[in-house]
């Protein structure tokens, strides 16, 4: 009984340690520190240090295979961590109202770090801060919020992904010519600053002129709709600055189908675009894939972790990387995955097989 008794004691200091094990956490290679950033105050988030975390992800929505694979990604990611005891996930559906109920039903719950891609830069402010001022970790992730109150920003600078492809643009179209226009979501930060970007560069050059501008919510079967419809109601088009790729792909076979010249359009890193811009090189297509890499929301799973732990972690992140041209294509492309492939992931390659393999 004695050794039984030993025994026992033994083991369950054994788990107690396990479950209190501080894993080091490195961030992705593609981010930096911003402009400004400095270190977060860990002390802040002591008294949740367990080592038995609950972390929340409250999401936008899930229309599109860029969303998909943040998913996936993130789960992922939050199943490296022995920290993490549970991972809730919610999905707003565009809705800011229903993230807020999100939010705080994550709350009652009892998180200890939500991460969040904003639905809107305003309307879900309200219920960070009581999370923030609550002590839970606070993530924002891909999409900005217009408070002070949050513990670390991981986000991809989207201006510099529109100017990226309005230049793209300009050059190629010799700064003159009439443009159409497939943005994102309305009211998601990430389409205005890109769109911002873009208009930035077009300012620039009075011979361009947007002719027609519509939401696809940078989703394939709604850009086939929305190219279709532009390209129908202007016959002459010169280019296309496009805010994702499987946005650019569906264009692409939209002109084609059509019977229309290919124009100069502006993509992303999507293996679906990947492959269409390959095909039709040879018809002197060409084109630009800023990165706005899906692997985001896992590293604000990853920096909660890092945070609840104590380590050392600045306030803001940015993604540190350049856009992809026609010479990474032969690199880049996957053609033994198919089109909802996002080019760049952290999954393990038999996980992609899994998930994407043709």
């Amino acid at each position: 009984m004695r050794i039984s008794g030993i025994c026992t004691a033994f083991t369950a200091l054994l788990l107690a340690s396990t479950a209190q094990a501080e894993t080091e956490v490195t961030l992705h290679s593609g981010l930096g520190p911003a402009e400004g950033a400095t270190l977060v105050d860990v002390s802040k988030y002591e008294a949740r240090r367990d080592g038995a975390y609950t972390i929340g992800f409250s999401n936008v929505f899930t229309g599109n295979s860029w969303v998909v694979q943040l998913l996936e990604e993130a789960a992922w990611r939050a199943e490296q961590f022995p920290e993490i005891e549970r991972y809730i996930v919610t999905d707003a559906n565009f809705d800011p109202s229903k993230q807020v109920a999100d939010v705080e039903d994550m709350l009652a719950q009892g998180v200890d770090a939500i991460v969040i891609n904003p639905t809107s830069p305003v309307a879900i402010v309200p219920v960070l801060e009581k999370a923030y001022d609550a002590g839970v970790a606070v993530i924002i992730v891909a999409a900005d919020a217009e408070t002070d109150k949050a513990t670390v920003r991981i986000l991809a600078d989207q201006v510099k992904f529109g100017r990226d492809g309005g230049e793209f643009l300009a050059e190629a179209m010799g700064n003159e010519g009439k443009v159409i226009a497939l943005r994102g979501i309305a009211g998601i930060s990430v389409d205005t600053d890109r769109w911002a970007g873009a208009e930035e560069v077009f300012a620039k050059h009075p011979g361009i002129e947007v002719v027609g501008e519509v939401y696809a919510q940078w989703a394939y079967d709604q850009g086939r709709q929305a190219c279709e419809s532009l390209a129908l109601a202007h016959p002459q088009i010169d280019g296309v600055w496009s805010s994702g790729g499987a946005m650019t792909q569906a264009c692409i076979e939209v002109f084609n189908e059509l019977g229309r010249d290919l124009v100069p359009m502006t993509g992303e890193a999507n293996n679906g675009f990947f492959g269409a811009w390959k095909k039709n090189q040879e018809a002197g297509f060409d084109s630009i894939a800023p990165q706005n890499p899906t692997w985001m929301v896992a590293e604000g799973v990853a920096a909660a972790v890092a945070v609840l732990n104590g380590q050392e972690i600045y306030t803001q992140y940015k993604v540190v990387a350049e856009p992809y041209t026609s010479k990474d294509l032969d690199t880049l492309y996957r053609p033994d995955l198919n089109d909802s492939y996002w080019v760049g992931s952290i999954l393990p390659d038999d996980k992609l097989k899994e998930l994407y393999g043709n």
